[in-house]
Parts: C-alpha cells; sequence; structure tokens
C-alpha cells in the first residue's frame, strides 16, 4: 500500500507538501498540486481517514446517517445533503439505522470511528435520550427533519403547522369527519395540529401504523369493510396515502366523492397515481441541503442554532368540495 512518503518521493516534495497539496491547501502552487495529485493517483494512493480523524485534522468526509434510503421520499433529503457537500468539496458517507437499538449499538460508535468530520442525522427515532447520547460523544452533528431534544441542532419542517393546514383544507372543503394516519414513533405535533384546526367542532380520530403502502392498504380494506369511513383522511406519507386509495378503489369507495384524502409529504409517488394526491408538501431537499449546510459552518467555527421550514399546500385531484 502506497504511503505519503512514496508520493511524495515520486513527485519530487517532501511529505508535508504532499499533505498539504492533498488537502487543498493555497499555500501550494497549482502545478504542485498537479504533480501531487497525479503522483497519487499513479501510486493507487488514498488518505487514512481515520490517521487525519486523530492527527485533529479535518478528512472533507460527511457522514449522513437516514433510516430508509429506500424511500423516494428520503431519497431527496439525501440528494440535498450530497449536492450541498460536493458543492464546498466534500464527500458524504452513508450510513443506516433501522430503530433505536440498531443506532445505539451499531451506528453510533460507527460514526465516532469512521473519520468523519462530522454527522447529519436524518432519523425520526431520535427521541431526547438518543439526542444526549450523541450529544455526550463528541460527534458534531446536525438533525434533519427530526425536531431538537437536546443541544444538538436541527433543521424539520413544522409538522403541528403541516397537520394544521391539512385538516383545514378538508373543513373547508365541506369534511365534517377527519382521520388522522400517524405513525408509532412519530411525536403530538401532528395531533396537536389536527386538534388546533378542528376547534372542538368537527370530529376526529388517530389511527397508527407503520408508514408504508402495506399499513395504509390495510387501514383502507379495514374501513372500507367494517368502518365508520371518514369523509376525510390525512396520512403522515405518500405511501400510506396510496395504499388507502387502492384499497378503497377495490372496495368501491370513491376518492375524493366519499373520502378526501390528503398526505403530509408530497414525493413523487403523490403524482404517480390517480387520482393524484392532495398534499401539504415537506421540501426534503431543502432540509438536507440546510441541515449539511449548518454542520459544515459548524466545522468552521460558526454557530448554529435550529431552523424551521414551512410547507406549501398543494392542490390535486384526491380532494374536493362535498
Amino acid at each position: 500500500m502506497a504511503t505519503l512518503k512514496d508520493v511524495a518521493r515520486l513527485a519530487g516534495v517532501n511529505i508535508s507538501t504532499v499533505s498539504r497539496a492533498l488537502a487543498g491547501s493555497p499555500s501550494i502552487s497549482a502545478a504542485t498540486a498537479q504533480r501531487v495529485r497525479a503522483a497519487a493517483d499513479q501510486l493507487g494512493y488514498h488518505p487514512n481517514l481515520s490517521a487525519r480523524a486523530l492527527s485533529g485534522k479535518r478528512t472533507g468526509v460527511v457522514a449522513l446517517a437516514v433510516q430508509d434510503i429506500m424511500s423516494p421520499v428520503w431519497a431527496l433529503l439525501c440528494g440535498g445533503v450530497c449536492d450541498t457537500v460536493a458543492a464546498r468539496g466534500g464527500t458524504v458517507m452513508l450510513f443506516t439505522a433501522q430503530n433505536e437499538s440498531d443506532y445505539r449499538e451499531r451506528v453510533l460508535p460507527a460514526l465516532r470511528s469512521c473519520g468523519a468530520d462530522g454527522a447529519v442525522l436524518a432519523l425520526l427515532f431520535l427521541d431526547q435520550q438518543l439526542q444526549q447520547l450523541t450529544e455526550e460523544t463528541g460527534i458534531k452533528a446536525v438533525l434533519a427533519e427530526c425536531r431538537p431534544r437536546a443541544g444538538i441542532p436541527s433543521v424539520y419542517a413544522d409538522r403541528e403547522e403541516a397537520s394544521y393546514r391539512a385538516c383545514r383544507h378538508l373543513i373547508d372543503v365541506g369534511c365534517r369527519d377527519i382521520a388522522l394516519v400517524t405513525a408509532p414513533w412519530f411525536d403530538h405535533s401532528y395531533i396537536e395540529g389536527c386538534d388546533r384546526a378542528a376547534g372542538g367542532e368537527v370530529p376526529h380520530r388517530v389511527y397508527s401504523g407503520e408508514p408504508t403502502y402495506q399499513a395504509g392498504y390495510q387501514l383502507g380494506l379495514a374501513l372500507a369493510a367494517d368502518g365508520p369511513l371518514p369523509q376525510g383522511l390525512v396520512t403522515v406519507c405518500d405511501e400510506q396515502a396510496l395504499g388507502l386509495q387502492h384499497a378503497f378503489l377495490q372496495n368501491g369507495v370513491q376518492v375524493p366523492q366519499d373520502c378526501s384524502v390528503i398526505s403530509l409529504e408530497d414525493s413523487m409517488l403523490a403524482v404517480a397515481t390517480w387520482p393524484q394526491l392532495t398534499a401539504v408538501s415537506k421540501p426534503l431537499y431543502r432540509i438536507g441541503a440546510r441541515a449539511a449546510d449548518m454542520l459544515l459552518d459548524m466545522l468552521d467555527g460558526k454557530t448554529a442554532a435550529s431552523q424551521v421550514v414551512h410547507h406549501q399546500l398543494t392542490v390535486r385531484q384526491s380532494t374536493s368540495l362535498r
């Protein structure tokens, strides 16, 4: 395996020049930097990130931990992080964490030892205890689409505002019986938003299930068969909404004539079905980009404060006047 000394010998410079050239130091001339990079490429040299981290030097690597890399929704957030880090000359190292124990036992130790400068954590299940544990490790981190519960700053959407706007839209189109479909690890903000929109005048209920197509489909089957069928449904994700709509379609329930459906995500799935989903859009790409910028600014010594981003209502065919 090639070393810095090998690169320096081939490039005809000293080891410190190689180190500074590969780190992009402005003190190294363009010609020298090009000669060093050519020598490194010829020898197949790659910097040891762990060694750089142990020496207190920046590695240029940002860790990104996400819950569901297969989701087209979270792919938007990942894109925002990756594009922003790349634009600022860095590289992203990806981790996935399935649940609380997976994060605590496997991912968090890996984040400490992988040599990354810091981490963007896009994990909905990070409660106060896990956020405090992360903070205690000394990892520089920013949360993305996760409400801050400790001292780690976050960029996240206002969930109460989103569910409030969704429920108000359903009420405005004439729905007088509303149901919210949430997920087990989500906080109560979605419920609080619906409570505030209903104002004690419109009956509303809450169902909790996994944020998946299958869970939405099974709930749709149950509502269509046994009722009671609400006049309006709010789902926390597009996959739930699609599952509900398809179950309704198979059982003679018309959307929106019998039941209006609105989602709190607005991914590509929202327009890949019929009727297309009305949605309170969650700007996940922007959340990822802002979180990455915040982390990189922190690494440059700047202070950071949590930021709340706002949603936008997009009305499509899944809701209509009753």
